[in-house]
């Protein structure tokens, strides 16, 4: 099984962890139809249904190429206007105009809703007592409402399936689609049901418990609540509400941070650590994980555009476009600059080195004659820690990075830890180990944190019009600390504190969700965010990168605009959203096989092919 819970060492034999692994056993329910295999024998005690549940933890999609229903944080971020796939028909099949109607899709998919359901209808018929059978309701009404939350993110109106049902339920299998609103309903009254009902603790640590209940509803009750606003629905206020309330009380239990925003990310045992509230573990010869090394390598394709970089404040609290202390973006040492401290941990800082030996294999460096190359070398020794982000950077076996920028097309005898744009994303570099091998990490991941959770309350706060000082004290503010950054002060945001904003998204608002792209830059929220807010047209800016000359790279660079410098960009203009990709294709295949359902509007006859 997927190793969530180390507690779980302790509970299961050594033969279930073996048969729950990830490793040559993703077919298990296929080989043997669950519900037959132990409705029977396996559903009487309360340990039965701690057993069946660890399968469920599998949803959770971890490091990006792990499993999981959620999607990937990084292929969605690659969606959104944060980052690009940079290699060669990369580009977003959204901004490009390349989606089209596929024949089958992962995300289509009731599987996984069945295995809650076998669970959920076994409950009544055990021998355990009420308080415990409330516990397992609860913990199966919020692997059930996590699963729906996926899917009406995606498709909108779904069917709602409540019950395991049989190859000879035709009606039911057969059923039109749910319209979300019921669907949404049905979904928050099961988690008040379990927030009220599940043991506070769970069964034991980084299990689902009351906080990971509340860490849902907080973004469940968001996202929907914004939805409703934005696509003029009804009741939005019922969610923002909930939204709201549960991330207040999380507040007030989660009272701290881990100080460090790196070591979110890059931390061998995040469970106990202040602020996260869920988190998937990685253990050795149980489930491991290929980012540490893969980042570290010629295949790392994520580059950050500018316009997340820009995003970025400075240290005197202000945007780009009005602070005094920003220096521009002609030179990227000034653009780097008096950022928010997130940025040096999210994006590669400038720097350049000499390299003493074979400049492919070279572990050995000495500083350049220019002082301004080793500025950020310095400061990442004062800010995180040598098997960290200290630079220069080196590729997974250690061998040492001249420079950054560096450029896939111009890396100076060095192929690996190369970009398009010259924005390296590199959240997830760590050097706790070097020359590993393919499926060895064992770096945690967080599932649900604070630092998501305190965006969420100031967003749903603003939305209800209950955004304010005390509020921005207990959530951004909490933030900004931990970036050395000044405090939010809401009276001083009016129009004129970033002139460059959206100019349809009130200043606090714009400010607000400036700190929530921040604070979640590639953990896969961008993409859900532009659809809820309905602005999806921010796809339709060209991604660009740092300001270059081209001569200093042998003109290997391709200029936005032409000429020799000018921000380097990859891919051409986008196309531009549509306005029907807010809601994704229903797959032809199930559409055939259920002709009760109908497509979503605008993809009817859309037969665009990549």
């Amino acid at each position: 099984r997927i190793e969530i819970m180390k507690i779980s060492k302790h509970i299961v034999s050594a033969s279930l962890v073996i048969l729950f692994s990830t490793t040559g056993c993703n077919d298990f329910l296929d080989k043997a139809p669950l519900d037959e295999l132990t409705e029977s024998t396996a559903f009487i005690t309360y340990d039965n249904f701690k057993t069946y549940s660890w399968k469920l933890y599998e949803t959770f999609s971890g490091f990006p190429t792990d499993g999981g229903y959620t999607p990937s944080n990084i292929s969605s971020e690659y969606n959104s206007d944060n980052m690009i796939n940079a290699q060669t028909g990369g580009e977003s099949d959204y901004a490009y105009q390349l989606k089209s109607v596929p024949s089958t899709s992962s995300s289509w998919n009731f599987s996984y809703i069945r295995n809650v359901n076998i669970m959920l209808q076994n409950i009544d018929k055990s021998s355990m007592n009420d308080t415990e059978k409330r516990h397992w309701r609860s913990v199966g009404y919020f692997f059930r409402a996590l699963r729906y939350f996926d899917m009406i993110v995606a498709y909108g109106d779904v069917p709602w399936i409540d019950k395991v049902l049989s190859d000879t339920d035709l009606e039911a299998l057969q059923a039109p689609r749910t319209p979300r609103a019921q669907v949404a309903q049905n979904m928050l009254e099961d988690l008040k049901y379990a927030e009220e009902n599940i043991k506070p603790d769970g069964d034991g640590n980084n299990t689902i418990n009351v906080h990971v209940v509340r860490a849902l509803i907080s973004r469940f009750g968001l996202y929907e609540g914004t939805w409703r606003k934005y696509h003029n629905q009804e009741d939005a206020e019922t969610y923002l509400r909930v939204s709201a309330e549960a991330s207040a009380k999380l507040v007030k239990d989660f009272p701290t941070l881990i100080s460090n925003y790196d070591e979110i990310f890059n931390s061998e045992e995040l469970v106990g650590q202040p602020g996260i509230i869920l988190a998937k573990q990685y253990a050795t010869d149980l489930v491991t994980h290929s980012i540490t090394r893969v980042i570290r390598s010629s295949a790392w394709y994520a580059d950050v555009t500018k316009d997340a970089v820009d995003s970025y404040l400075c240290t005197d609290g202000r945007p780009i476009s009005t602070s005094k202390v920003y220096e521009g973006d002609k030179d990227i040492y000034a653009q780097f600059r008096n950022r928010d401290r997130r940025l040096y941990y999210t994006v590669t800082p400038p720097y350049k080195v000499k390299i003493t030996g074979s400049a492919g294999t070279s572990f050995t460096w000495d500083y350049t004659d220019n002082s301004k190359d080793r500025e950020y070398i310095d400061l990442m020794k004062t800010i995180s820690s040598e098997k960290a982000k200290y630079l220069p950077i080196s590729n997974y076996v250690g061998y040492t990075v001249h420079a950054i920028p560096h450029f896939r097309n111009y890396p100076n005898g060095q192929g690996f830890c190369v970009s398009q744009l010259g924005f390296y994303f590199w959240k997830y570099y760590n050097r706790h180990v070097d020359n590993m091998g393919l499926r060895t990490s064992t770096v945690d991941y967080p599932l649900f944190r604070m630092g998501e959770i305190l965006v969420n309350y100031a967003e749903a706060a603003y939305e209800l019009g209950e955004f304010s000082q005390n509020i921005a004290d207990a959530t951004i503010n909490r933030l900004r600390k931990r970036a050395n950054l000044p405090d939010m002060i809401v009276a001083e945001i009016t129009d004129s504190f970033d002139p460059a904003r959206d100019q349809s998204v009130p200043a606090i608002l714009w400010e607000i969700r400036r700190e929530r792209r921040v604070e979640l830059m590639g953990d896969g929220f961008r993409f859900r965010d532009l659809k809820r807010w309905k602005k999806g047209e921010y796809l339709n800016k060209q991604p660009l990168g740092v300001w270059a000359k081209n001569s200093d790279y042998k003109n290997k660079l391709k200029i936005h605009g032409g000429g020799n410098e000018g921000y380097v960009e990859f891919f051409n203009e986008p196309d531009g959203w549509l306005e029907y990709y807010y809601l994704e294709p229903l797959p032809t295949q199930e559409l055939a096989l259920n002709p009760n359902l109908i497509q979503n509007p605008g993809w009817e006859n859309n037969g665009k092919n990549r």
